[in-house]
């Protein structure tokens, strides 16, 4: 379809009209009336019965139905150029829109491979659509109608090294291709922003761990310094004396009549003895330990943290590169940090009502046991009332057993006296437990992650990288779109394809309109009809469509400015106490000049 005019325009229950209304159109038409008549209601007529949209667009129809009418219709007959007529038919019901020409139903989509696309048709028809509702997205309308300029073209206006950048690059659409290495580009920064920081904390956490491993293995030199004189006194030790004079009083101790009596409280003093040396040992304290150095480097993290998120809400800057951040960013970077202080929370939480728990556990069975041994003691204690006085036989067996406990204590002791062995004990302990925290503290240093800094600095070649490929392409952008547009010529109006930022000065790419060389947002509505006249032309030069233009309240236009518009013209006039009129008259005559 090249071009039609309306003549006949038919409508049921649409907007302001009850019941059916039916006008007859011609080349140009003049719609009278004072306001609300329905002069408007004429304009989302046509639209609504070639789109299926408003005048101004829009997906509101239940505002076109007249008072909440559940049905309502647009008819509108057409004439193409080539002589032949069509009916357009457009009927909503109860949210259901149905389309048929001539008869036949069809649909908005094989409706717009004959006649064009909605945004085409809205903006051949109503002179601010293209300006005031497609804004940007008109710049695909266009471009669509436009001889395609080749990537060689593009390529040979840019500088070498921008040429390098994009030699292997698919950039078919250069908006999408900004627009997707821009998300890349988001994302690896997000990534630098994560790595960094777990980065900073894998370096918090080493420094933390490797001073405690330089104290531990000052106290465990400080103790293996003491602990090695004793250690080689008692391995110096010469026994065999001793081992023999143990073995004589074994023999002696064997040759003594046995007495029951002595067996008896021998045995139960033995017993009594070792429930007395017997001490609360448990499995858990180990875990225990773990568990209070786990919640001290979390102690440490969260604090780390709060610290970092404080610095970001004060200075609005990152607190680890000092960078300045926007508002969006400011508020992803502030979430981040809340996310991580949370989870700190939560896993320390956790942690720490599991040591408790422990620690409750362990009160438990040491008041458990206690108990146990406060009470073997006391049976055992009454048991070695109730045996008589020893024997002779029981005596020279306790003088032996004396003897022989003497020696057998020399020779555990390994030759050192009762506190040099209390010493020795205490230092061994102390070696033991200390060794067993270095290892710890040694493999929670060796499954710190590694590569981290390597990782970083990859991360940032990318950026880099990708930050330069992205001011190539805003760059190959610009220039494809002076390219492209170059060859289209308005009177006034004219399209802006750059512009510099007021604060920083930077070039962006933009798709705004100008007429007389002042911004679209700047003009009155005059010149904001003309200019969009001018548009109007320039779509349909494009085209090569001849469709009917509607200018609504052109009391606001003495002329037309510099478009011929050579299609139907329908114009609309605010004429203060008159009804509505639709008047078909003869074609306009242009202004000389």
């Amino acid at each position: 379809m090249t071009g039609f005019v309306i003549t006949q325009l038919s409508l049921c229950d649409f907007r302001g009209f009850s019941g059916e209304k039916s006008w007859t159109l011609g080349p140009l038409t003049k719609i009278i009336g004072h306001n609300y008549q329905g002069k408007s209601s004429i304009a989302d007529a046509i639209a609504f019965a070639l789109t299926g949209a408003p005048y101004f667009g829009g997906r509101d129809l239940d505002r076109l139905h007249h008072s909440g009418a559940a049905m309502m219709w647009v008819e509108a007959v057409l004439r193409t150029d080539e002589g032949k007529t069509h009916t357009v038919h457009r009927i909503r019901q109860n949210g259901r829109t149905v389309l048929s020409v001539d008869g036949a139903t069809t649909t908005q989509e094989r409706f717009a491979e004959r006649f064009g696309s909605k945004d085409l048709i809205l903006s051949l028809l109503n002179p601010l659509y293209f300006a005031e509702v497609l804004g940007g997205d008109g710049r695909k309308l266009i471009e669509q109608y436009l001889a395609p300029v080749s990537h060689e073209t593009v390529l040979s206006k840019l500088s070498e090294t921008m040429r390098e950048l994009l030699k292997d690059e698919a950039i078919s659409v250069p908006a999408t291709y900004v627009k997707f290495r821009r998300e890349e580009l988001k994302e690896l920064e997000k990534d630098r922003l994560v790595l960094n920081g777990q980065m900073e904390q894998t370096e918090m956490q080493r420094a933390k761990l490797q001073k405690d491993l330089a104290e531990k293995q000052a106290r465990l030199a400080h103790a293996a310094a003491a602990f090695a004189p004793l250690e080689k006194r008692q391995n110096a030790q010469d026994f065999s004396a001793i081992d023999a004079e143990l073995q004589k009083l074994s023999a002696q101790y064997d040759a003594v009549q046995d007495n029951s009596a002595e067996t008896v409280r021998s045995e139960l003093q033995n017993r009594l003895k070792a429930v007395h040396s017997r001490g609360y040992a448990s499995e858990n304290t180990t875990k225990l330990q773990k568990m209070q150095l786990d919640l001290q480097m979390l102690y440490g993290r969260y604090s780390d943290e709060s610290a970092r998120l404080g610095y970001l809400q004060k200075q609005g800057a990152c607190p680890t590169c000092l960078r300045r951040m926007d508002a969006q960013g400011l508020s992803e970077v502030q979430s981040a940090y809340r996310q991580r202080l949370q989870k700190i929370r939560t896993d320390g939480t956790a942690l720490r009502k599991q040591a408790e728990t422990l620690n409750k556990e362990e009160q438990t069975r040491k008041t458990q046991f206690e108990s146990w041994k406060a009470s073997e003691i006391a049976r055992l204690e009454q048991e070695l009332q109730k045996i008589s006085s020893a024997s002779t036989a029981d005596q020279q067996k306790a003088l032996i057993k004396a003897r022989i406990k003497e020696l057998t204590a020399v020779r555990v002791l390994g030759g050192l006296t009762a506190e040099e062995q209390t010493q020795y004990s205490s230092l061994a302990a102390e070696k033991g437990r200390l060794e067993s925290e270095i290892d710890a503290i040694c493999k929670l240093l060796s499954g710190l992650p590694q590569g981290q800094k390597q990782a970083l600095s990859d991360l940032d070649a990318k950026i880099a990288v990708l930050n330069d490929k992205l001011t190539a392409a805003k760059a190959y952008q610009a220039e494809r779109a002076q390219l492209l547009f170059a060859p289209l010529q308005m009177h006034k109006a004219a399209l802006k394809l750059i512009e510099a930022s007021k604060s920083s000065g930077e070039v962006h790419d933009v798709f705004k309109l100008t007429y007389d060389g002042r911004d679209y947002v700047q003009l009155s509505l005059s010149e904001r009809m003309r200019c969009g006249l001018e548009v109007v032309e320039l779509l349909s030069r494009l085209s090569g469509r001849n469709y009917p233009l509607f200018v609504d309240n052109s009391e606001s236009l003495c002329d037309l400015g510099a478009a011929q518009h050579a299609g139907q013209l329908i114009l609309t006039r605010v004429v203060s106490g008159q009804t509505l009129q639709v008047q078909a008259a003869e074609p306009m005559q242009q202004k000389a000049g």
